[in-house]
């Protein structure tokens, strides 16, 4: 499915008074926009970006208050027709912060850099560690983001990182599988596997009882 501002009006109009709607960006499972320059909507493009959405809400829902970064809330969800199926969407809170694209990145000084590794790495360990949100039956796997990439990681002014986005994708899992951006060195759109493998050793040194392999 495609939205028009239109339709994104139909569909949450009677949560909220509308003033302004901005188109915000398309993945794999949903279509976003801001509402009033503050709330983000998220619509799903199908049925199975439905179910991941319903994923997502549970996930930032049982994540309240926020863990080491700051993550989107729920502010509120609902369901719509499509047909004979429903859907559901959900609004969170327009996190401040702005993203950077690879090139962007590589220029950080060293210094920031080096802050950017050690908090991206505190951020998964605290993450990893949460045991209350998913049902997790192995000692060996953990809560995941899901889809931790560059364009999921928001930063402020001084290019620190400040914000994660987008826990679509979370489930259970191995650790290393949060890494799978962070190390890949061939894609053009990602943090690089030099600062990836900042990432994993701060992260190793702070979890040395980590089952990452």
């Amino acid at each position: 499915m495609k939205y028009s501002q239109e339709i994104v009006k139909d569909i949450i109009e009677k949560s909220i008074q509308i003033n302004t709607i901005e188109f915000l960006g398309s993945g794999n499972h949903s279509e976003a926009f801001c509402i009033n320059d503050e709330i983000v909507i998220k619509l799903p493009k199908h049925k199975k970006a439905s179910a991941c959405l319903k994923n997502e809400m549970h996930v930032l829902r049982k994540l309240e208050p926020p863990v080491y970064l700051e993550i989107p809330n729920v502010l509120f969800d609902g369901v719509f027709s499509v047909g004979n199926e429903e859907f559901v969407y959900f609004a969170s809170k327009r996190l401040k912060g702005k993203k950077l694209s690879k090139t962007e990145f590589l220029k950080v000084d060293e210094q920031t850099t080096a802050l950017n590794a050690e908090i991206i790495a505190r951020f998964l360990l605290q993450l990893h560690n949460e045991r209350q949100v998913l049902p997790i039956k192995r000692k060996d796997f953990c809560l995941l983001h899901g889809d931790f990439s560059l364009n999921h990681v928001l930063f402020n002014e001084e290019n620190i990182v400040c914000g994660v986005l987008d826990f679509g994708d979370s489930r259970i899992g191995k650790p290393k599988s949060d890494f799978l951006y962070l190390l890949d060195d061939e894609d053009e759109d990602e943090f690089g596997a030099d600062f990836g493998r900042l990432v994993l050793s701060k992260y190793q040194k702070g979890d040395k009882s980590s089952s990452f392999l």
